[in-house]
């Protein structure tokens, strides 16, 4: 009986360790922006680094910006044959600017067809059309308007999606938007005062519980991998991300806090939402990329691993002088 004992007293433990052991979801998927203008040598190794890590590669492929002299286009110089031999799923992202005053119609079809055919044409696997506008709260219903005309032209097989802000959770269109696209991905970085920082993981973790809450469509979570920095203009800040702005003026970095990124990530995986379909991480890093996140950085917390500091010491030189090195082979 002592030993029937010991072997059910085991058995009632082990029960009651996985039952408070948080599960991991399973099916969670990660996906990756490419948001580079122009392509060059250095994305070959940043794609084969990333293969065995991210599923889906989120490609900026074409941008509409506002700017002094009106609309202006530019088509992002991609590698289209390296990215066809990567043989992973592909959504062509657009950016359009939340500063445009008219969405544009024409133009914006024959442009998006022309490159979509071109992609095709060069091999590369299509399976999504992303939309990142920044449409103001008030003008959601517009914004469903003018993507379902734009449905109308679009391939049936083509998925289409969109960059949703927190700000547009439970404002008057937001459901109509939903119905109009197939998936959405939430941004929970850079969508407050600058001032504040790039990421809040709190306030993160309250827009996702609200989209859960309310979601229509599969979704993702867009999360940051990369610092910027604040440039003083007499008007107030301007923001400097993953292009380097040519300025005298004061300078304050935004550092993003690792440990905090991670941690939410771990968090969303441990939600029971039946629409949360995954994390799509902001940006590929490059070598030359000296505001994101190292490869190995990005890997290690995207994929969970203890983030630990190993910093190394070495004195070199002769006397009477030295030089002092200091080398940090750890991931924060």
């Amino acid at each position: 009986m002592n030993l029937q004992f010991k072997i059910i007293s085991l058995l009632f433990s082990l029960w009651v360790l996985c039952s408070c052991t948080p599960q991991l979801n399973s099916t969670f998927s990660q996906h990756i922006y490419i948001w580079q203008r122009v392509w060059n040598s250095e994305h070959a190794q940043a794609l084969a680094q990333s293969k065995a890590d991210f599923s889906v590669l989120r490609v900026l492929g074409l941008q509409l910006h506002q700017a002094k002299v009106g609309p202006v286009w530019t088509q992002a110089k991609v590698d289209l044959p390296l990215l066809s031999a990567d043989g992973r799923a592909v959504q062509l992202v657009v950016r359009l600017d939340g500063q445009l005053k008219h969405l544009p119609k024409a133009v914006l079809q024959q442009q998006l067809l022309t490159l979509l055919q071109l992609w095709q044409q060069q091999g590369v696997k299509v399976t999504q059309l992303e939309l990142d506008y920044d449409c103001a709260s008030s003008q959601l219903g517009a914004y469903a308007l003018w993507i379902k005309e734009l449905r109308q032209v679009l391939p049936q097989t083509l998925a289409l999606s969109i960059t949703a802000l927190p700000d547009w959770l439970g404002k008057p269109g937001w459901s109509e938007l939903q119905q109009q696209i197939d998936e959405l991905t939430l941004q929970v970085h850079s969508v407050i005062s600058p001032e504040q920082g790039l990421f809040q993981p709190e306030l993160a973790k309250g827009w996702a519980q609200q989209l859960a809450a309310k979601a229509q469509k599969p979704f993702y979570i867009a999360v940051p991998s990369y610092h910027s920095a604040l440039l003083k203009q007499e008007q107030g800040w301007l923001v400097e991300s993953e292009q380097a702005l040519q300025s005298q003026s004061e300078r304050q970095e935004l550092w993003l806090d690792a440990l905090a990124v991670q941690g939410f990530s771990l968090w969303l995986k441990q939600q029971d939402w039946p629409l949360l379909q995954g994390l799509a991480w902001f940006r590929l890093p490059l070598p030359s990329d000296k505001r994101s996140w190292s490869y190995s950085q990005l890997q290690a917390v995207s994929s969970g691993k203890t983030l630990t500091a190993d910093l190394k010491l070495s004195l070199h030189g002769e006397a009477p002088q030295f030089e002092l090195v200091a080398e940090n082979h750890g991931f924060v």
